[in-house]
């Protein structure tokens, strides 16, 4: 079967030629052009000293090609990767080309959501110089970000293959993915551009290997398996050109637009004037100037709910319940798996809720019929029960105590509490165990699948 995938991957002569044919017509248009531009440039150049940012972005973009290939003299790739992000980042700071009041970030940074979220590590960070404020800092390396202050981010690749391709589109969603607080509607300013509430992300590159109809392909099938909200807001690559998303009537390198379209389409321009720099420029500013920045306070930031996938969670009780203890392996957190978390929400959704007192006082063999109690204490949960069982089986449980010195059994709680997707749910420890929906100790898990795997040999 895979031989036969294989086949079908591989290009006939006929289509080998026919790409060979379409570079090499681009090239020469390129070149021609390029000629015809410089030659105009330099004639204009001759009667007035500025004549508009086409000169200074041909000088630019030449400058930035040829510290590109002066790099390529580092060995180590980290070493390399790290260059080439400088030398955008370069270009954006050491140029002047953007207002003070947009920060651009100098290390290794991520942004951070209340919803206790974390982006993937981000190359270059455009946020609000302003009015944000640091969450975390280690010695000038490391750096973390509130996303309310964050406009946009660039993910830097020497060179594009399918590999890296993918691992931007990933860290370019896990920007775009975080919640920010307080994001209002969007709403439409006199110029009749729609102001932007979420962030931007966009992938830039020096080179590929790939050529033209591969590219669009790739970012076609990266297209279909990723949400709309998720994608890049456009791709670079310096030596080629830009792509961007859109439908049959246009491109758009705007969030709002980018969410209406229905069957996407890349949209490719390739660089025939030497002006892709410029291009890039020319988005990221005008994404920057249409992009909303919220506010957020520390305390929003001060201990943030715990994370299982796409969802947050926290424990009612804190740091009292967060932990337990292994008698082997010591402490080890009490988190849920994304799928446990997923299954055990949606059973919730569909659940009706009921007065935390009254569940309470249900468990403990009374009637429930107390209304006056329950309106002095309003407030409802959620009780994950999918057997049906009774309140009294699952919310209590006996425990031995020493009243008097004697030994007696006495009704204690026996669930936990946690806050997720606006609910409050009551988690019997009944169906923690049955269906172990909290994972216990880690290194214990491990030794028994060990176990497992050598009894199965």
């Amino acid at each position: 079967m895979l031989e036969n995938q294989d086949r079908k991957k591989r290009k006939t002569a006929a289509q080998k030629k026919e790409r060979a044919d379409f570079a090499e017509r681009e090239a020469r248009t390129k070149e021609w052009i390029s000629d015809q531009a410089t030659r105009a440039s330099k004639l204009r150049s001759k009667d007035k000293e500025f004549h508009g940012l086409e000169r200074e972005f041909m000088y630019l973009q030449n400058k930035m090609q040829q510290d590109f290939e002066i790099s390529k003299d580092i060995k180590h790739p980290r070493d390399v990767g790290t260059v080439r992000e400088e030398l955008l980042r370069a270009f954006f700071t050491d140029n002047k080309l953007l207002p003070l009041s947009y920060g651009i970030s100098k290390s290794s940074v991520r942004a951070a959501s209340t919803s206790g979220h974390l982006s993937n590590e981000i190359d270059i960070l455009f946020y609000d110089a302003f009015n944000s404020f640091s969450l975390m800092q280690r010695q000038d390396i490391y750096e973390v970000l509130p996303v309310e202050y964050c406009y946009g981010a660039i993910q830097v690749k020497s060179k594009l293959t399918k590999k890296e391709l993918e691992s931007a589109f990933k860290n370019i969603a896990s920007f775009k993915r975080l919640k920010r607080n307080g994001v209002e509607e969007n709403f439409i300013i006199k110029s009749g551009r729609e102001i932007q509430n979420n962030g931007f992300g966009i992938i830039f590159s020096y080179d590929t290997d790939m050529d033209w109809a591969d590219i669009v392909s790739e970012l076609r099938k990266h297209a279909e398996s990723h949400d709309k909200n998720l994608l890049p807001n456009a791709i670079f690559i310096l030596s080629k050109g830009f792509f961007l998303y859109g439908d049959e009537r246009f491109a758009s390198a705007y969030n709002s637009d980018m969410k209406n379209f229905e069957n996407i389409i890349v949209h490719g321009n390739p660089d025939r004037q030497g002006c892709c720099l410029y291009q890039l420029y020319d988005i990221v500013f005008s994404l920057l100037d249409s992009t909303k920045s919220q506010k957020a306070l520390p305390s929003q930031y001060y201990r943030l709910p715990l994370t299982a996938g796409d969802y947050s969670y926290e424990y009612s009780l804190g740091h009292f319940v967060e932990f337990s203890h292994c008698e082997t392996h010591g402490d080890y957190a009490r988190t849920f798996t994304p799928e446990k978390l997923e299954k055990l929400i949606s059973w919730c959704e569909k659940a009706e809720p009921i007065n935390w007192v009254k569940a309470t006082d249900i468990a403990y063999g009374n009637a429930g019929d107390n209304d006056e109690a329950y309106k002095r204490q309003p407030g409802c949960v959620i009780i994950y029960n999918p057997e049906d069982l009774p309140l009294s089986d699952i919310l209590v449980a006996d425990k031995k105590m020493i009243v008097d010195g004697n030994e007696a059994l006495i009704k204690v709680l026996a669930y936990d509490a946690i806050k997720s997707s606006g609910m409050n749910i009551l988690i019997p420890y009944y169906y923690q165990f049955t269906e172990r929906l909290i994972q216990y100790c880690p290194k214990c898990k491990k030794e028994e699948q060990t176990a497992d795997s050598v009894n199965e040999e």
